[in-house]
């Protein structure tokens, strides 16, 4: 690669990096975009607003809503099943 090649795509590569620490910044607070709306303390907000705890026992579960409306949305999450017996268990 030439150096007149690198040094054209440094301005690309410089705005890459800026939008990646920008998505970082920009990264949800549970505290500040959802609300607990069911489960009395099923449904836990721990480190600093960073994750957010369900959790299902045999009385009941819990549930959260977005403050915000939107018309697409991701999110991820860990389920961690009762061992042997997690028939009837529903996630929607």
């Amino acid at each position: 690669m030439s150096s007149s090649n690198v040094s054209a795509s440094m301005p690309m590569i410089s705005l890459f990096m800026i939008s990646c620490l920008m998505a970082v910044a920009s990264a949800g607070n549970f505290y500040q975009d959802f609300d607990i709306t069911w489960g009395d303390r099923r449904a836990q907000i721990l480190n600093g607003g960073q994750l957010l705890t369900l959790t299902l026992d045999k009385a009941s579960g819990s549930g959260f809503q977005s403050k915000n409306e939107y018309l697409f949305g991701r999110i991820d999450i860990q389920i961690k099943l009762v061992s042997g017996n997690s028939a009837g268990t529903v996630t929607a």
